[in-house]
């Protein structure tokens, strides 16, 4: 892995440790995720299925797979090295665009062994902070 991609995959590795942290509902559905490999605008990651992950009837609940989604693509907005992010799920910037200035478009792909089991897609507001201090965040204008 160059340089380049090593700093990219702690910029992701930075975030997620940060979701983990908090305890929140995401870090109890991923406190388990690997992160295999990351470069600018992809991130790759396993977890395995565990019983809390399931629904009524031993599927994969949908719940976790559309958090999978809004977690892997904040993932991948820490890619271009943003360390924090706002969410608000927004209408869609359209097809090929990825990210402006405030606005990313994610999709995030999710594979059981190599069957693709589900695809998501949103857009999400991107905080650009300003200071970290004591483990919070202060964006612009706070």
């Amino acid at each position: 892995m160059s340089a380049a991609g090593t700093s990219t995959l702690n910029n992701v590795r930075k975030l997620m440790q940060h979701v983990v942290e908090r305890k929140g509902f995401d870090a109890y559905c991923f406190e388990n995720m690997k992160l295999l490999s990351a470069d600018i605008g992809r991130v790759r990651g396993e977890i395995p299925i565990t019983k809390g992950y399931l629904n009524a009837i031993g599927g994969t609940h949908g719940g976790w797979l559309s958090t999978l989604v809004d977690v892997g693509g904040s993932l991948a907005i820490a890619s271009h090295g943003f360390p924090t992010l706002a969410l608000s799920f927004l209408a869609a910037s359209g097809e090929g665009s990825t990210m402006g200035r405030t606005l990313a478009y994610t999709r995030v792909d999710i594979f059981s062994n190599d069957k693709m089991i589900a695809t998501g897609s949103h857009t999400k507001f991107v905080a650009k902070e300003t200071a970290v201090a004591a483990g919070s965040v202060k964006k612009a204008g706070e």
